[in-house]
Order: C-alpha cells, then sequence, then structure tokens
C-alpha cells in the first residue's frame, strides 16, 4: 500500500471514529495495545491489511466501505479543523512554515532561513502533533493535506487577512515609490514593468462573473507556467513576478465603497 493512499484511509478511520466517538483509549482497550500503538498505527507507522481488518471489524465496517469513503474523501474539499485555525491564527510563523513545506523540504527551509536543528524540530514535532504534517516511517515530511485549505472565513481569515493586504499594499507603495524615482527617460519611453491599480466599475453580475473565471485562468496558467520555469531554468534567467489581486460585487451604495472614491482625497466645501 502506497503511503498516500495510506494516509487517505487513516484519514478516513479517524473520521470514522471521531463519529463514534470512540477515543484512542477506548481503540486500544478494543484492539489489546496501548494508545502509544494506536497513535503509531494512525500515525506515522505503515498500514498492514491485518490492522485494517481490525479497524473494519470495530468500526463495524466493511473494506468496500472503506474504499468508497477514501475515494470520496479525495474529492473533497479539505479544511482545518476548528483547533487547527485557532492554533495557526495564534501562531502565524507555523503557518508561514506550514505554507513553505508544500514547496520546500524541512532541510530547505533551515537553511534559507538560518533556523538551528532545535527549532526546525519544534516546528515539525509541534505541526505533526496538531496533524497538520505526516512523518512516514521513512521520515519523510510532508503535508497533512494534499492542498493548502483555504483560510476560510473564520477565526484564521480574520487573524491574517489584514496582514496579507496589508503587506501587499506596502510592498507596492516601497516598490513603485522607488521605480518612480529611479526611470531613465528610455525607460520611461519603453513603458514600465511595474504598475498598480484600484478600479471601482459599475456591470452587471454576469460581466463581473466572467471577469473573475478570465482572471482564474490566467491566473492558473500563469503559476502553472511559473512552477515550470522555476523547475527548468537557471536562476540567472529568472525574477519574481509579484502579483496582488482581490475582487468584490457589492451594492452601488456600499459605504465602503467612499474609500475608493475618494482615495486621493474628498471633494468637499471649501
Amino acid at each position: 500500500m502506497n503511503d498516500f493512499k495510506s494516509q487517505q484511509i487513516k484519514t478516513v478511520l479517524k473520521d470514522l471514529l471521531r463519529k463514534k466517538k470512540m477515543t484512542y483509549e477506548m481503540v486500544a482497550a478494543e484492539l489489546s495495545c496501548s494508545v502509544p500503538t494506536v497513535k503509531r498505527i494512525l500515525g506515522p507507522e505503515e498500514l498492514s491489511l491485518s490492522r485494517l481488518l481490525e479497524f473494519c471489524e470495530l468500526l463495524n465496517v466493511t473494506l468496500s466501505d472503506i474504499e468508497m469513503l477514501t475515494k470520496a474523501s479525495q474529492n473533497k474539499v479539505e479544511n482545518f479543523s476548528e483547533a487547527q485555525e485557532a492554533f495557526l491564527a495564534k501562531n502565524g510563523h507555523f503557518l508561514t512554515y506550514l505554507m513553505k513545506l508544500y514547496e520546500m523540504t524541512p532541510e530547505q527551509i533551515a537553511e534559507k532561513y538560518s533556523l538551528s536543528a532545535r527549532s526546525s524540530d519544534k516546528y515539525l514535532l509541534t505541526l505533526e502533533k496538531m496533524e497538520l504534517i505526516i512523518v512516514n516511517a521513512k521520515q519523510k515530511v510532508r503535508p497533512a493535506f494534499k492542498q493548502l485549505p483555504s483560510l476560510g472565513h473564520g477565526v484564521l481569515a480574520k487573524a491574517h487577512l489584514e496582514k496579507f493586504v496589508t503587506a501587499g499594499s506596502h510592498f507596492f507603495i516601497r516598490n513603485l515609490s522607488d521605480l518612480l524615482y529611479s526611470l531613465t527617460p528610455q525607460e520611461k519611453k519603453s513603458g514600465r514593468k511595474n504598475g498598480y491599480s484600484l478600479n471601482a466599475l459599475t456591470c452587471t453580475e454576469n460581466t463581473y462573473r466572467n471577469y473573475v473565471d478570465e482572471m482564474s485562468k490566467i491566473n492558473s496558467v500563469f503559476l502553472k507556467q511559473s512552477e515550470y520555469e522555476e523547475k527548468s531554468l537557471p536562476p540567472e534567467q529568472l525574477k519574481t513576478a509579484v502579483i496582488m489581486t482581490g475582487w468584490a460585487y457589492v451594492e452601488s451604495d456600499y459605504k465602503e465603497l467612499k474609500m475608493i472614491e475618494n482615495v486621493l482625497g474628498e471633494i468637499k466645501n471649501i
């Protein structure tokens, strides 16, 4: 059984245990083993067929049921649990580390950010404890989710949304200011490679949705192309493209629109 399939089955087993309100202590008693053994079975240890059959009997399900639930979980949108959201909302540096694990190994992260062995261990042990990463029997580390879940609309989004928007805004303020004062006459003629725009446009919802769909397609193509180039081209041929996007469709009398209308200054009696 390959490691990814094994982890998917373990996820299904843990979901079933939660639904039946069965603790690891209860499972250990039923399987005549210790709680640490149960944690290893549902964690890094290889899941054998005999163990899987024991869980099927315990949960009163068949192998066919497990296969069906595993396939369903592959198409399911993954989300952080409430405990994971609360933890990542409070500890932004762990969220950043987790995001990096989708593109780098722990060793590469440690080298890039000059992390001590002790710090790397603390990141990995804590993320494993929160079930945000999986460490297999060969000590290979990977995120527990196939793709990084959305920050959602709860405590996690509220904790970090302003940070994302503020960081992006500050970047462009500094970048465009530097560019404004450093452009040579020749660069001014040829046009800038940097830019920023803020628009409030009146249109139908259908037109708006078409725009969002097209932008999503363009971003997807750009992302795949950039990933390919980063892996295949020498570093000296590459630079970093910073893209900040956002969209909203609101009533024309939405009060916050005044912030955009008056971005350069409010027109008032003088």
